[in-house]
C-alpha cells in the first residue's frame, strides 16, 4: 500500500516538472536552450492548447475582431462556405467545453501553425461531407476582420464591410488524404 501512495505521488511529481518545464522552455525569450527544447514539448502544447501568445500584453494590443471561415470548391467547381463555430455565439454549457477553439483560430495565422491549418483545412472538409468523386478539392482557409468602433462608442456598426484576410490555401487530390487516420 505504501509503494502505491509512493508511486503516485512521483507520477504526479514528475507530471507537474514536465508540466512547468515545458511552459517555461515556451515562453522564455529565443535562445539556444529554447531552440533546443522547443521540439520537443510542442506535441504536448499545441494539441492541448497550452501555448501563449503575448500580443495582448504587447504596448499595441489586437484591437480588431475576426473570424476564421473556409470556403471550398470542389472538383465540379461547386462552391461551399464553412464557418466555425463563434464560441461567442453559444450558451455558457456549450462555451466551457470549448473555451479554447478562439486561441486556435487567432494563433492559426503564425507561421509556426502551419501543420495546425492543415488539420484545420482537413477539419473543414470531413465536416462537409465531400464524396470521394468530388475530389480533388481547394480549400482556403480566411479570416473575416471587423475593426473596433471608435473611442467614445458603444458597438461597431454592423453594416461596415469586412475585410478578408487570406490565411492558406490547400488542395487535396483524394479522398484518402483527408481521411487518413
Amino acid at each position: 500500500m505504501f509503494w502505491r501512495w509512493t508511486a503516485w505521488k512521483l507520477g504526479i511529481s514528475a507530471f507537474v516538472l514536465f508540466h512547468v518545464t515545458a511552459t517555461l522552455a515556451w515562453v522564455v525569450p529565443d535562445s539556444p536552450v529554447k531552440a533546443a527544447l522547443f521540439p520537443a514539448f510542442r506535441p504536448y502544447m499545441i494539441p492541448l492548447a497550452l501555448w501563449q501568445s503575448w500580443g495582448m500584453f504587447a504596448p499595441d494590443p489586437v484591437q480588431t475582431t475576426y473570424t476564421l471561415e473556409a470556403e471550398v470548391v470542389d472538383s465540379r467547381g461547386m462552391g461551399r462556405i464553412h464557418e466555425f463555430a463563434s464560441v461567442a455565439d453559444l450558451p455558457w454549457w456549450e462555451k466551457v467545453p470549448r473555451f479554447r477553439h478562439p486561441k486556435m483560430a487567432a494563433n492559426l495565422a503564425i507561421a509556426e501553425y502551419e501543420p495546425q491549418r492543415v488539420i484545420a483545412a482537413r477539419h473543414v472538409v470531413r465536416t462537409l461531407g465531400l464524396p470521394p468523386e468530388a475530389f480533388p478539392v481547394y480549400v482556403r482557409l480566411y479570416y473575416q476582420v471587423v475593426k473596433p468602433p471608435p473611442p467614445g462608442s458603444s458597438a461597431a456598426d454592423p453594416m461596415e464591410p469586412r475585410t478578408i484576410e487570406d490565411l492558406a490555401a490547400f488542395q487535396f487530390d483524394s479522398w484518402d488524404e483527408v481521411h487518413r487516420r
